[in-house]
């Protein structure tokens, strides 16, 4: 029993912000490695130890937080429920959040004088937080860790909101990453993927704070508690595909500037 009792209490407690979880990293990832210029893969590759390492690396990001804590605040930014937008010296002291990072690891990668291994940090980075950003949850706060403690009840499962966003609206497009990157990529329109090409990582953040503020928390209204049907995934999965689409095509358009 109270072996039972402890597996409940770590499905209802709060989870560190990892956003979308290995898979929805990947796609983006996948997506990203379809659209880079030929000198941008390559200098990726190089960088990285091979063109798959783009995606194998999608991760990393997650995977060393626990070894350098001081990277946790990297991966989200606050923007309070409500406000107008992001402000940057309310939501970004210290430069400690992910619009800052993602600019900051592009001037290194962009730094020819640095070493090696400071700029093959800054793309592994880079990989990661392009697509933390276009994680709604990442970019706002109703005082609940981006959704981490808003208990969510769906049929068979305890779980948080978060996780739902991270997990399930994304496993709702299928299991196989690259596959649904390359159906992703193909029917991204050239309207679309110029329209994309734009704007800086405080206009993406903006984006996915309108997104999380109009569609997500309309359906929790503020509650802590809240119960889904199964059907929750399946009816969010167009917006995921649409920011899956956009973090990859911004990540390439990224790195083919940066990587020259």
């Amino acid at each position: 029993m109270i072996r039972v009792a402890l597996s409940i209490l770590l499905l209802l407690a709060p989870a560190p912000a990892f956003a979308w979880g290995a898979e929805g990293h990947e796609i983006i990832a996948a997506i990203a490695l379809r659209e880079l210029s030929p000198m941008a893969r390559l200098q990726a590759a190089s960088l990285l130890g091979g063109d798959a390492m783009l995606i194998h690396d999608a991760n990393w990001a997650d995977e060393i937080r626990d070894q350098r804590p001081e990277t946790g605040r990297w991966h989200y930014v606050d923007i309070p429920l409500g406000a107008p937008g992001f402000d940057p010296r309310r939501d970004c002291r210290s430069n400690d959040c992910v619009v800052a990072q993602i600019e900051n690891d592009r001037r290194v990668l962009a730094d020819a004088h640095a070493s090696r291994q400071v700029r093959t940090e800054a793309l592994r980075f880079l990989i990661h937080f392009v697509g933390d950003i276009h994680q709604p949850l990442h970019a706002v706060d109703n005082n609940d860790k981006g959704g981490n403690a808003v208990r969510v009840y769906m049929p068979g499962e305890r779980t948080n909101l978060h996780r739902v966003w991270d997990g399930e609206v994304v496993e709702a497009l299928g299991t196989d990453a690259d596959q649904i990157a390359g159906g992703i990529d193909h029917a991204i329109t050239p309207a679309q993927r110029k329209s994309w090409q734009a704007g800086t990582p405080a206009d993406w953040a903006n984006e996915s704070y309108r997104i999380a503020r109009d569609e997500i928390y309309p359906v929790s209204r503020g509650r802590r508690t809240m119960r889904l049907s199964a059907s929750y995934p399946g009816s969010e999965k167009l917006v995921v595909r649409q920011q899956l689409a956009r973090a990859g095509v911004r990540l390439a358009w990224l790195l083919n500037a940066t990587l020259r």
